[in-house]
């Protein structure tokens, strides 16, 4: 639970980044979010969240951008094999390279993989195109809390607040990657809507 509030804490930070700094991506989603029906007690609820289209768009696109670690996908041969000609050794630590696989042309085209794009996740890809939360049997058993977390905290924010660039936006967005890949800081501006 705590690798979880953790991680979602780091994704929140780069939606916030992404919206204070492409208003037209903000606007869209504040659009999505002003069009639900919301409950009697107007608060956001699992239900409301799981039927924004174009949230879960976003979301993708910005983990996609922005991948929180590429450390806890390693994993161990547990037996030789043959990979596309290279001769993996039993024992051998095996790590992908995220960033490499989340920004390949051949992947993620025909739109630009370095351009902010959510609608191409409308495409289907290859299975291990989008490998945030890891692949295959082993991959993130807290992934769809994670990411309900993450909509259902983004959806009461651009509710409630026009998120603006801070002064010093562009400076703080520096990364630092330890077993995550978090920012040095996130400066915005919330407007009161």
């Amino acid at each position: 639970m705590i690798a979880g509030y953790e991680t979602t804490s780091i994704a929140l930070a780069s939606c916030t980044h992404i919206l204070a700094t492409k208003s037209d991506i903000q606007d869209k989603l504040r659009a999505e979010v002003d069009e639900q029906e919301w409950n009697e007690d107007n608060q956001v609820n699992y239900d409301i969240v799981m039927n924004m289209n174009h949230m879960d768009l976003f979301v993708k696109e910005v983990l996609r951008m922005h991948p929180i670690s590429t450390t806890i996908m390693t994993r161990e041969c547990n037996t030789s094999t043959n990979v596309c000609g290279h001769q993996i050794e039993k024992g051998s630590i095996i790590q992908p390279d995220v960033f490499t696989v989340h920004y390949d042309a051949n992947l993620w085209e025909p739109e630009d993989p370095n351009a902010f794009y959510p609608e191409r996740h409308l495409t289907k890809r290859h299975p291990a195109a989008f490998m945030l939360f890891g692949i295959g049997p082993r991959n993130c058993v807290g992934m769809r809390f994670a990411l309900i977390v993450l909509k259902m905290c983004l959806a009461q924010l651009v509710r409630e607040f026009i998120i603006l660039p801070g002064d010093q936006i562009e400076q703080g967005f520096k990364l630092d990657e330890t077993l995550v890949i978090r920012p040095n800081g996130i400066y915005i501006k919330l407007e009161k809507r």
